[in-house]
């Protein structure tokens, strides 16, 4: 499974390395140290970095900003040339480019399922709030269950039909 991953993320470059760079960008942020900073790796942290697990609001962080960026990325691409490709027949360099560059960050906007569950222990332990538990468990479980999507290749699944129905979603709202 991890020469699939590893082959995937390489297909999907774009999308690895902004999403490494994102994660390197939140460790920063919340001063987590990164023990290796390699964003193309041979093993399940391809298009990641490897750092120490984060505390309290920095695990929410860690798993949060990243995803959101890259999430918004990959729409920006990928819903004008959907709607180019898909929806209007029209198919040019740009929108396959724009396609690519926004498949390739909808592939890698989640976080490792270590991160995750780690996210996830921190969010519901104790010592967190009511009000934090109720308005960030929708978040969190979106982030669980993209990470174990991610981690066995479902992604693409979602990618593709997320691609195909977008277009006819958008012309419902147009006509």
């Amino acid at each position: 499974m991890g020469l699939i991953n590893y082959i995937l993320k390489i297909l999907t470059f774009p999308g690895a390395f902004l999403k490494g760079f994102l994660e390197h960008l939140a460790c920063r942020m919340y001063e987590i140290p990164v023990e290796f900073s390699r964003y193309f790796q041979k093993n399940e942290l391809c298009g990641h970095v490897e750092h120490m697990l984060a505390p309290k609001k920095g695990s929410f962080g860690i798993c949060f900003l990243p995803h959101i960026i890259s999430l918004f990325c990959g729409l920006v691409f990928t819903i004008p040339a959907a709607l180019n490709i898909v929806y209007l027949g029209k198919v040019n360099v740009f929108g396959i480019i724009f396609l690519y560059v926004g498949i390739s960050c909808l592939l890698n906007c989640f976080p490792l399922i270590e991160d995750v569950l780690n996210m996830w222990d921190n969010l519901f332990s104790k010592e967190t709030s009511l009000v934090a538990k109720i308005g960030l468990a929708a978040p969190a479980a979106i982030m669980y269950l993209g990470a174990y999507l991610e981690h066995y290749f479902v992604t693409i699944l979602t990618t593709a039909g997320f691609i195909y129905a977008i277009p006819y979603i958008f012309a419902l709202f147009i006509k």
